[in-house]
């Protein structure tokens, strides 16, 4: 009875159990072709291209690498270029306010899928030091959104073929640390799952968009969907398959939601993942902020952005004072720091604390390895991209 919940839908549980059952075959043969060659170093070669830069590989690479990569360069038939880079240029220009919805939201709320807790969770790296892996997960989302990054050898291109890499030795990974997960949930990193986290970082990042009351016109909402769907179509989802617009996604993150996410009892992976989220978006708060009562703020804001019962499924936390907070940040409105949500101002008070937040990422997380500083402007961020 459980494809009642979406008949007359496309996402049935019927279509949606096909997706769970999708591994990438082009990647696993190239996996496969190093491991003949090399043996055990074939992970070394691989997962040692993930961390250097966005490159693709250099002259000298294993054959199989360089195959891979001349396979998977080209972008679908008939992209429009046109809409990619006006999806950008929505990401360019609300790009504080965007990091601010992934960690308080795109995040967590992923977290209350086992499938997804369980597999982000087999190294504890999350867990143990969440700034890296978390700043990587930013810098993905830059890459995929920077200006004309599905140029041939552009940034969002090169990003789709090193993950298409990383994923199928995590799902070789957690086939041999997770024997029984594929009975349980499908292929490790399946197509389903695959969607739903390319959903959390483009429709949900607009419904926090919406949330925060940044103001994007349907359009700009449709365009900057198209540069994550394109992206999806570079990791190997077939297009035919892919939510046609954002309404769409929206059916569909709907019934991911129904069929994976599950109480905190039962997770109890992704409530520790939502937790070390959490506790250190509170250790990057600038002090002056804290002495202003903004200490709190990371929950704040994931109770903003999540529904109490999202909150309830990854165990975060009741803020206390949540309503004075409110009237804090209208107090820093009047002050000159942006007034109420409604008013266009207030969105420098939301992109104030995202840009401290992710400033103190880079300062933690890299020790002063990363060059830049956080950009302040539109063109900075084009100069960076």
């Amino acid at each position: 009875m459980r494809d009642a919940v979406t008949a007359g839908g496309r996402w049935t549980d019927a279509a949606l159990d096909g997706l769970r059952r999708e591994g990438d075959d082009r990647a696993r043969r190239c996996l496969d072709a190093l491991h003949a060659e090399h043996g055990t170093r074939a992970a070394s070669l691989v997962f040692g291209t993930m961390s250097a830069n966005d490159d693709p590989p250099p002259g000298d690479a294993p054959a199989a690498l360089g195959e891979f990569f001349a396979d998977t360069r080209d972008l679908p038939a008939g992209v429009d270029r046109a809409r990619l880079h006006r999806g950008e240029d929505v990401f360019l220009t609300h790009a504080f306010s965007a990091a601010l919805v992934l960690l308080a939201k795109s995040l967590p709320a992923g977290y209350a899928a086992p499938s997804l807790a369980l597999v982000l969770n087999i190294s504890g790296d999350l867990i143990r030091s969440p700034y890296r892996r978390l700043l990587g997960v930013l810098q993905m989302v830059v890459n995929v959104c920077a200006s004309r990054g599905f140029e041939p050898g552009g940034r969002a291109v090169v990003t789709a073929q090193k993950l298409r890499l990383l994923h199928e030795g995590v799902r070789r990974i957690a086939r041999r640390r997770l024997p029984d997960f594929e009975a349980r949930y499908g292929v490790p990193v399946n197509h389903e799952d695959m969607l739903a986290t390319i959903l959390g970082f483009s429709y949900l990042v607009l419904m926090g968009f919406r949330r925060l009351g940044v103001g994007l016109t349907r359009e700009a909402e449709e365009d900057y969907w198209y540069v994550w769907r394109v992206f999806a179509q570079c990791m190997g989802l077939d297009a035919a398959r892919l939510p046609a617009d954002v309404d769409d996604a929206g059916a569909f993150y709907a019934a991911y939601a129904r069929r994976h996410y599950v109480p905190a009892a039962r997770n109890p992976d992704g409530v520790a993942l939502a937790a070390a989220n959490l506790g250190m978006l509170r250790g990057l708060i600038p002090r002056p902020l804290r002495w202003l009562g903004l200490g709190v703020a990371p929950a704040f804001y994931m109770r903003e952005l999540l529904t109490e019962e999202e909150c309830a499924r990854v165990g975060i936390p009741r803020v206390h004072g949540h309503r004075l907070l409110r009237v804090l940040l209208a107090l820093l409105t009047r002050a000159g720091l942006g007034p109420r949500a409604t008013d266009a101002r207030e969105r420098h008070v939301h992109a104030a604390i995202s840009r401290a937040i992710f400033q103190g990422m880079i300062d933690r997380a890299w020790h002063g390895e990363v060059r830049f500083r956080v950009p302040a402007t539109l063109a900075d961020l084009r100069r960076l991209a």
